[in-house]
């Protein structure tokens, strides 16, 4: 079995205590961490080697971030779109993975939240990034390659995947708060449409029991039943599916001391599977 794990760490420097819990619970082949908030020159290495891993980084001092952990390395890495600049926010990592045989591309992302659809940089910036994600998907394609995308993508694409109370939900769209906009939900169905699959959705297609990012503030994780949104997703295209064989969210990672505002999601896969 292979396990992949995507997390919105919210600061590595200060999870250390929470990767060590996923190494020993989840045991994940790969990893997938969103906004790191590390530049490259300050990151973490020796303690994540000291978890057995093989870390590919990506970041910048502060903000943002993505990194990419694995028990063997890559046999291929892309850090950032082509194309972009110094300047371009961190925020995507491609590495290419050998399993049993089998070439897979994890593809892990920290999509911008976008803020409001009113706001002149975020919202397109968070357009942009879909659509750029998009056009990197397609030329893997057109090379017969089998693909997970994974992270923080920043939408919740069902009512389903809403759990902040029906109120909040409408406040939120009045407000043109990000996350379930009409305008979001039609980028998610364009990445979909890759012909990719939600792994978590494959197994609980109506699950509106659990949910990756929980509000400090309001302390949604806290109640009962939680409110939170299901933004974090790990996608796999169609050679891939009927080798997933579970997925879920880590609600005991989340339960920790000083812990990131998102609960770890994994997918779990037979590779060897004909």
């Amino acid at each position: 079995m292979t396990r992949f794990v995507s997390f919105n760490i919210n600061g590595i420097r200060a999870r250390q205590h929470q990767l060590e819990v996923v190494r020993e619970v989840i045991d994940p082949d790969i990893m997938g961490l969103q906004e790191t908030k590390v530049h490259d020159d300050q990151f973490p290495l020796s303690d994540i080697e000291g978890l057995g891993y093989h870390v590919e980084y990506f970041g910048q001092k502060g903000h943002y971030g993505v990194a990419l952990l694995s028990k063997a390395a890559p046999v291929f890495v892309q850090k950032g779109f082509p194309g972009e600049d110094e300047e371009a926010q961190k925020r995507f990592i491609h590495a290419r993975y050998e399993f049993e045989g089998r070439e897979v591309d994890v593809l892990n992302g920290y999509f911008p939240q976008g803020e409001s659809q009113d706001h002149p940089t975020k919202f397109p910036m968070k357009r942009a990034y879909y659509a750029n994600l998009m056009t990197y998907i397609d030329t893997l394609k057109a090379e017969g390659r089998s693909i997970i995308v994974m992270g923080d993508m920043n939408i919740a694409p069902e009512d389903i995947d809403i759990g902040i109370g029906e109120v909040n939900a409408k406040r939120w769209l009045k407000n043109r708060k990000t996350s379930f906009l009409p305008e979001e939900r039609e980028w998610y169905s364009a990445l979909m449409s890759r012909e990719l699959t939600d792994t978590y959705r494959l197994h609980y297609p109506e699950s509106t029991e659990l949910y990756s990012w929980f509000d400090y503030r309001s302390r949604g994780f806290n109640d009962e039943p939680k409110r939170g949104l299901r933004i974090d997703h790990i996608l796999c295209t169609s050679d891939l599916i009927d080798k997933c064989i579970d997925a879920g969210i880590s609600y005991e990672l989340r339960a920790m001391e000083k812990p990131s505002d998102h609960a770890p999601i994994w997918s779990a896969f037979d590779l060897k599977k004909a």
